[in-house]
């Protein structure tokens, strides 16, 4: 009987972090006729690459913590259930795509289970952990910000904009 490979939730959430960044990345180029809408993309993809980035340096370096390690309970189902509706996510970045459809894809993302699973992994890794997480991190706050903030600029849905503002 072979043994089940182990769950890697740095790994894997960093995965997700890049599956996000394709995401942004493609819509950056359905709207490369604005150079406005193209460059907010484009910089929400940047953001997300960072983002796993962070997770793989955060993994590296809490490999060399013995006495602290992610908590087991992490799990790896909510990982391919989030990943199944980025994929979903990712089929719909067709030129045909408004520029409302793409936020309101970013607005689904951007409050999903990705920030609860990233807190719980920052919550019950231990203090050292934590505060490898914390110094490497982006707020995700700035990125709300941001999305808000572009909402505004360029959609005039009003659920849109009502649903931006639970961000």
């Amino acid at each position: 009987m072979s043994k089940r490979p182990e769950f890697d939730p740095l790994g894997t959430f960093a995965e997700l972090e890049r599956l996000v960044s394709r995401i942004y990345f493609r819509f950056s180029h359905l709207f490369i006729d604005r150079p406005d809408l193209r460059d907010f993309w484009w910089e929400m993809a940047r953001e997300e690459e960072q983002h796993a980035c962070i997770l793989i340096a955060c993994k590296a370096l809490i490999e060399n913590y013995g006495d602290e390690a992610l908590d087991p309970t992490i799990n790896q189902e909510k990982a391919r259930d989030l990943e199944a509706r980025l994929l979903t996510f990712l089929g719909h970045g067709t030129p045909s795509l408004t520029v409302e459809e793409a936020f309101r894809i970013a607005l689904e993302i951007e409050s999903s289970e990705i920030d609860a699973i990233y807190s719980k992994l920052v919550q019950l890794g231990g203090p050292r952990i934590a505060k490898t997480m914390e110094n490497l991190g982006v707020p995700t706050s700035d990125q709300r910000r941001k999305l808000k903030a572009a909402l505004r600029r360029f959609c005039s849905d009003p659920g849109l904009l009502r649903a931006a503002e639970t961000l």
